[in-house]
């Protein structure tokens, strides 16, 4: 959860409706900033967090699942199915994100060695119903589409997989680029989750960007 945030007035940081921030030009070479944010210290505790926020009002809720449950067209229907029977029993969308989170993660294998799709099929079904291989893109972009299926706000996210030394502080560059999950809780917000099956491994971010 994001506190503050620092950077040169010249680059003029901006927030939209949504919650995403940007800069009206592009990125160059010695632009810095800095942040302060919190961290859940366990699932289990944002899970609490999570049910407990659910109780309150949220005025910005309804506009978010307009926006976060649209899907494109070309899904197929195994992709419907596999997504109703992965959260059947589960009846709240925390148990429901980490039902579909976890699936994904033990059911695929993390693969840089990968074919594109035909260009006649969708991304997420081809990757789900056939190949069954993938990176970081590919599991971030089913989670969303399952997600949304069951008519859970969820947004695909590229960005950055940074670890902290000992210190608190850690080096990013784009040796670190990685794609995940942000779903969207009433009350609460948005929370990352990472279905990427090698999401634990600290040498697969490397791997997957000089692929790339």
């Amino acid at each position: 959860r994001l506190e503050s945030f620092d950077m040169s007035l010249d680059t003029a940081a901006y927030f939209n409706s949504v919650g995403e921030m940007f800069i009206a030009r592009e990125v160059q070479t010695g632009d810095e900033y800095g942040f302060e944010g919190v961290m859940p210290g366990d699932e289990a505790a944002l899970a609490r967090a999570v049910q407990q926020a659910a109780q309150r009002d949220d005025p910005r809720y309804s506009d978010i699942l307009n926006i976060y449950t649209r899907l494109p067209a070309g899904i197929e229907d195994g992709v419907y199915a596999m997504a109703v029977q992965l959260c059947a029993g589960h009846d709240d969308p925390w148990s429901r994100a980490v039902a579909v989170r976890d699936y994904l993660a033990g059911a695929y294998p993390y693969s840089l060695d990968v074919e594109y799709p035909p260009t006649d099929r969708d991304f997420v079904s081809y990757f789900l119903l056939d190949s069954g291989r993938g990176y970081c893109s590919y599991f971030a972009s089913s989670m969303a589409v399952l997600l949304r299926i069951v008519g859970i706000p969820t947004r695909y996210v590229e960005g950055y997989r940074a670890e902290p030394d000992a210190s608190g502080h850690a080096v990013v560059t784009g040796l670190q680029a990685h794609a995940w999950v942000e779903v969207y809780f009433s009350g609460l917000g948005w929370v990352s989750f990472d279905p990427t099956a090698a999401a634990q491994q600290p040498d697969h971010v490397a791997a997957e960007r000089s692929r790339r």
